[in-house]
C-alpha cells in the first residue's frame, strides 16, 4: 500500500516482539499516513465568503414622519450575516431597490443590526461599507456580536487495538470526528498527530447549529502507540484526540 503524499506523518519506534531478529530485511520506518475520505453526513468544502446565499423579500418603506431608520444597498446586493464580521455565515440578503429596518449598530458603527430582509422574524448584520442609512443613527442601541462557535468535538478510531503479524504491515485504521457548532458559522479545522505533523486546513460551513462529521484513513507501518487529533482553529480554538495501539506477533 502506498503512502498518500498530502499527509506524510512521523517516524515511530518499532515495539519489540521479544524475539531475536535474524532477518536482514530492513523494516520500513514507522509512519502514520492520513488519507482524507468523504464524510457520510457532510463534505467539507471551501466556501466563498461573499457568495450570496439568500433571496431578499420586499420591505415596506415608512411614511416621511416615521422614526424608523432604514438601510439600502449602495450599488449592489449586500449579504446579511449572523454576526458583524465576514467570518459569520450569510443568513439573508438585501437587494437593490429594497430597504431593511435598522434596529442596532456595532460599537464602531461599521456594521448595522437590521431586521433580516429575507426573514423579518430574525435579525442579521449589514456592513456599513455597502449600505446607506437614513434615520436617527445616534439613537440606535449598540449590539454585541453573537457568541457562537464549536461547542464539542469527538474523535473516534476503529480499531482502537490491533494485533497483527509483524510481517503484515502496512495496516489501516479509520478515523472520524463529529464537530458540533451552536450556530451558523465557518469552521476551520485540520488533523494533527502525535509527532506534531498537520494536514492542510479545511473550511466547513454550518448553515445553522448542529453536528457535522469528517473522516480520514490512517496507514500504520509498524507496531506502536498512536494518537490522532482534530484541531478546530476558527471561530474558536478547540480540539479532541483519540489513541490507538498496534501490536504484532511473529
Amino acid at each position: 500500500m502506498r503512502r498518500h503524499p498530502w499527509f506524510t506523518l512521523f517516524t515511530l519506534i518499532l515495539i519489540s516482539c521479544n524475539v531475536p531478529v535474524t532477518d536482514s530485511t530492513v523494516t520500513p520506518p514507522s509512519t502514520l499516513t492520513a488519507v482524507p475520505t468523504s464524510s457520510s453526513t457532510s463534505t467539507p468544502t471551501v466556501v466563498p465568503i461573499e457568495t450570496l446565499q439568500a433571496v431578499d423579500t420586499p420591505t415596506i418603506a415608512p411614511s416621511p414622519t416615521s422614526s424608523i431608520t432604514l438601510a439600502a444597498p449602495k450599488t449592489q446586493p449586500v449579504n446579511c450575516r449572523y454576526g458583524p464580521a465576514v467570518t459569520y455565515s450569510i443568513v439573508g440578503a438585501l437587494i437593490l431597490g429594497r430597504q431593511a429596518e435598522v434596529v442596532g449598530k456595532s460599537i464602531d458603527e461599521t456594521w448595522w443590526y437590521v431586521k433580516n430582509p429575507s426573514d423579518p422574524s430574525t435579525n442579521c448584520w449589514l456592513s456599513a461599507d455597502f449600505v446607506t442609512v437614513d434615520g436617527n443613527v445616534a439613537g440606535l442601541p449598540v449590539v454585541g456580536p453573537p457568541d457562537i462557535g464549536v461547542d464539542r468535538i469527538q474523535v473516534q478510531v476503529d480499531p482502537v487495538l490491533m494485533n497483527v503479524g509483524c510481517n503484515s504491515f502496512p495496516q489501516t485504521v479509520d478515523v472520524k470526528a463529529q464537530i458540533v457548532a451552536n450556530g451558523p458559522t465557518l469552521v476551520t479545522w485540520r488533523w494533527e498527530t502525535s509527532a506534531g505533523d498537520v494536514s492542510p486546513e479545511v473550511t466547513l460551513l454550518f448553515d445553522s447549529e448542529g453536528q457535522k462529521e469528517v473522516q480520514t484513513v490512517l496507514t500504520v507501518w509498524n507496531a506502536n502507540d498512536y494518537w490522532v487529533k482534530l484541531h478546530v482553529l476558527k471561530p474558536n480554538d478547540k480540539n479532541d484526540s483519540a489513541i490507538f495501539k498496534v501490536t504484532c506477533v511473529p
